[in-house]
């Protein structure tokens, strides 16, 4: 019976110096604050206020340009049937004179709901910071006719998209 009396004692005095220690040692830590810092700016948007216009085309083979100016050129002019040849237009409102980046497609798709035509190669001239929290930009692409599709109206979209 004393050895289970010892065993006893001896458990409730090593937990008593172990609850100590814990006690002890937190007398030795130590702790300080941080700080966190966030700046927020107003959020890039864009919007489009003109659409790429190829204007009206022969449909024999050919690669019709628009360039940022709106300059319509062609591998084939004669096929130039006239129209209202326009680059797009696009507005880029933000922060400030905060410099920002373009991205085009490599390639978008205009259809008539029958035939489809390769919209390529697209083109800006955006600035590279915003004045007063603004800036207005063109694009041009190139219209690719293989030759032979069908005579309409094509239509499709692309998309342009503004990081700071």
């Amino acid at each position: 019976m004393k050895f289970g009396k010892r065993i006893s004692t001896l458990a409730v005095g090593m937990a008593a110096l172990g609850v100590a220690g814990f006690a002890s040692s937190s007398a030795m830590a130590a702790s300080t604050n941080g700080t966190a810092n966030a700046t927020l700016v107003t959020a890039i948007s864009i919007a489009a206020v003109q659409s790429l216009e190829f204007g009206s085309i022969g449909n024999a083979a050919n690669t019709v340009t628009i360039d940022t100016a709106g300059t319509r050129t062609a591998t084939d002019a004669t096929q130039l049937a006239g129209g209202a040849p326009q680059a797009a237009r696009f507005t880029v409102t933000g922060n400030g004179a905060a410099a920002f980046t373009v991205t085009l497609p490599a390639s978008t798709t205009i259809t008539n709901g029958t035939d489809n035509l390769t919209v390529n190669n697209f083109t800006h001239n955006a600035p590279a910071t915003l004045t007063a929290g603004t800036a207005n930009f063109d694009v041009g692409a190139d219209l690719v006719i293989v030759g032979g599709e069908s005579a309409g109206a094509y239509t499709g979209t692309f998309t342009v998209t503004v990081n700071y």
